[in-house]
């Protein structure tokens, strides 16, 4: 009788087993992180680039060295492809006259006396020149030294086709008088240019803004990117970050691959 029980235990394990892990037809691709009490010091960077200027590359290539060589640290790149380039010989696929707008806004916020390519800004108040290998050390150094006053206790990126990609997120700390910035990008683009002053060159672009959505701060929200421009499934991830609204400095910053 002892054997007999036991046969039939297993049996009806193999049967729950066999029945009751269903595969779903369209499970939606996601990235959850849960980071609860956790304000570990971030650095986003935003550089402000084209693809029609001679002096950007090397500020591309500056930023995908600093996304590979983060060493776990919460460092956060952002490639915005300004429009007013594309007037000179070669309009850039990536640019979006809303970039432009975001770094002319930061123009006024730090009383710069124009916009530039290549411009890095690191956590919406400190500047310089894109290719500047010593003050983004330094600048970065400053940043991670910092205690971030926003955490992220959730963050969720789903795509459920090629088109529609929507963000969960859940936040602990200050949201009084902030701003909610979700960046979509594009991981890696690589571009043949055909003219203007980069005529005849392969550039590889990282971490392109292709869309961004800004809104007031909320403990928890969600949001949906429009159907187009979206990066391709597994060459996409969205940045999500905050901003103060007086003096646009960034105090909290995740990110979630799709």
């Amino acid at each position: 009788m002892k054997y007999t029980i036991l046969g039939l235990v297993a049996a009806m394990a193999i049967i729950a087993i066999l029945f009751g892990f269903k595969p779903t037809a369209k499970t939606p691709v996601k990235n959850n992180t849960s980071i609860k009490g956790i304000f570990e010091p971030i650095a986003v960077i935003e550089l402000f680039t084209s693809q029609g200027c001679s002096s950007c590359p090397s500020a591309d290539k500056l930023l995908s060295k600093t996304i590979h060589s983060n060493n776990g640290k919460k460092i956060f790149a952002l490639s915005y492809h300004v429009d007013y380039w594309n007037r000179l010989g070669w309009a850039d696929p990536f640019s979006n006259p809303s970039f432009s707008k975001r770094q002319n806004d930061y123009v006024s916020t730090l009383h710069l006396n124009g916009a530039y390519t290549p411009q890095v800004v690191v956590n919406g108040i400190n500047e310089f020149v894109g290719s500047d290998k010593n003050s983004l050390s330094a600048s970065l150094g400053n940043a991670l030294a910092e205690k971030a006053e926003i955490s992220f206790t959730e963050i969720e990126a789903l795509q459920e086709n090629e088109h529609l990609v929507t963000v969960k997120y859940k936040l602990e700390g200050n949201l009084s008088g902030t701003t909610i910035n979700f960046a979509l990008v594009s991981l890696s683009e690589t571009t043949e240019i055909k003219r203007g002053e980069n005529g005849g060159l392969t550039l590889t672009n990282e971490n392109i803004v292709r869309q961004l959505i800004t809104q007031k701060a909320n403990e928890k929200g969600e949001v949906t990117f429009a159907k187009s421009p979206v990066p391709s499934i597994g060459n996409a991830a969205v940045i999500v970050f905050i901003q103060r609204q007086n003096g646009q400095k960034i105090i909290g910053a995740a990110m979630a691959k799709i």
